[in-house]
C-alpha cells in the first residue's frame, strides 16, 4: 500500500502529516500504519502522563541509573519477569523512584512489548532499555533484525535528548548511505584500537575523521536538513533484515532501506526502550 493510500484505510486527522514515508501523527491509534511496505517510520505523538515527568527528574539528577540491558531471543513473560526485578523496590537503581511510578514505567514497557507482538505477530524479542548520556558512540544508523525476523520495531525515548533522523529524500543513495555508514564504523573501530594500543596522537587523528564524518555527512544533499522526533512521541519504524548488509560492499541497497536515525551527540540524559521482533509465530 502506497502511503497516499492510507487516508482509505486510516482516518487522518487534520493536525497529521504525511510524506511519502515518514509519518507524523498525534494519535498513537495511527502505528499500525507502519505495516505499509514504503513507509519506514511512524512517529505517534502519545499523551503527557504525569509519572514521566517524575521519570525525567530522576534521570537527569542520576538518581535512576539503568546499565545498557539488551535482552536476546526473549518471551513476553521472561520480559515482565525481567522488568519486575529491575523495577522492584529492592532494586538499587530505582529506590528514587516511588511505587506507583515504577509500576507505571513497567506497565508502559510491556504494553510497548505487547505491542509489537500484535504488529508482527513474534513470540520472541529482541529488547533494550537503558538510560544514557548522550555521546557520539552512535550515528546515523539503520538497525537490523536477524535473517527472516519481522522488520517493525518500536522504540520510545521517555525523557532527555531527542532522536534525530533525515527524510529519504535528502538522500544523494542509498549506496552513498550505507558506505558512508561502513566508513564511520571503521572510523569508531580505528579510535578504540588507538586507544587500546595507548597511541594519543592516531586516536587524535582517527577522532578527527569521526568528527568529520559526523559533522558533514556526504550522503545527505543537505547535511543541515536533520529532523528531531518530537517530544512524547512512540515510534513504529522499519529495521533491515540483516542478510541485505554485511559491509559497504555487499549490501543489497534496494531491499537495505529503514528508517535511518541517530542518538543526539549532546543533550539531557536519555531512558530509551528498544523492542524489535527475533521471529515469528510460525517459527
Amino acid at each position: 500500500m502506497k502511503a497516499a493510500a492510507l487516508r482509505s484505510s486510516w482516518s487522518l486527522s487534520a493536525d497529521k502529516a504525511i510524506d511519502d514515508r515518514i509519518i507524523l501523527s498525534s494519535d498513537v491509534a495511527d502505528l499500525p500504519a507502519i505495516e505499509a511496505p514504503d513507509i519506514l517510520a511512524v512517529l505517534a505523538i502519545a499523551r503527557p502522563e504525569p509519572w514521566i515527568e517524575t521519570l525525567t527528574k530522576a534521570v537527569c539528577d542520576g538518581s535512576f541509573v539503568v546499565p545498557r540491558f539488551i535482552l536476546d531471543g526473549v518471551t513476553f513473560p521472561e520480559i515482565k519477569r525481567f522488568l519486575s526485578q529491575l523495577l522492584s523496590s529492592d532494586s538499587r537503581s530505582d529506590t528514587a523512584l516511588a511505587k506507583e511510578i515504577r509500576n507505571a514505567l513497567r506497565d508502559d514497557l510491556l504494553h510497548l512489548t505487547a505491542h509489537c507482538g500484535e504488529l508482527t505477530g513474534a513470540k520472541r524479542f529482541h529488547f533494550r532499555f537503558f538510560t544514557d548520556i548522550p555521546n557520539t558512540r552512535c550515528s546515523f544508523h539503520v538497525d537490523v533484525t536477524p535473517p527472516g525476523a519481522p522488520t517493525t520495531a518500536l522504540i520510545r525515548v521517555y525523557c532527555g535528548a531527542r532522536t534525530q533522523y533525515v527524510h529519504p529524500d535528502n538522500l544523494t543513495s542509498w549506496e552513498d548511505f550505507h558506505a558512508w555508514e561502513y566508513l564511520r564504523k571503521r572510523q569508531v573501530l580505528a579510535v578504540w584500537n588507538a586507544r587500546e594500543r595507548h597511541d594519543a596522537a592516531e586516536e587524535m587523528r582517527a577522532a578527527a575523521r569521526l568528527s568529520r564524518l559526523d559533522a558533514r555527512p556526504d550522503f545527505l544533499h543537505h547535511p543541515d536538513e536533520v529532523h528531531t522526533v518530537p517530544q512524547n512521541a512512540i515510534i513504529a519504524c522499519k529495521f533491515v533484515d540483516t542478510q541485505f548488509v554485511r559491509d559497504c560492499v555487499h549490501v543489497r541497497a534496494r531491499a537495505a532501506r529503514g528508517w535511518i536515525h541517530r542518538s543526539p551527540m549532546s543533550g539531557a540524559p536519555r531512558c530509551v526502550v528498544t523492542i524489535n521482533a527475533t521471529n515469528t509465530n510460525s517459527h
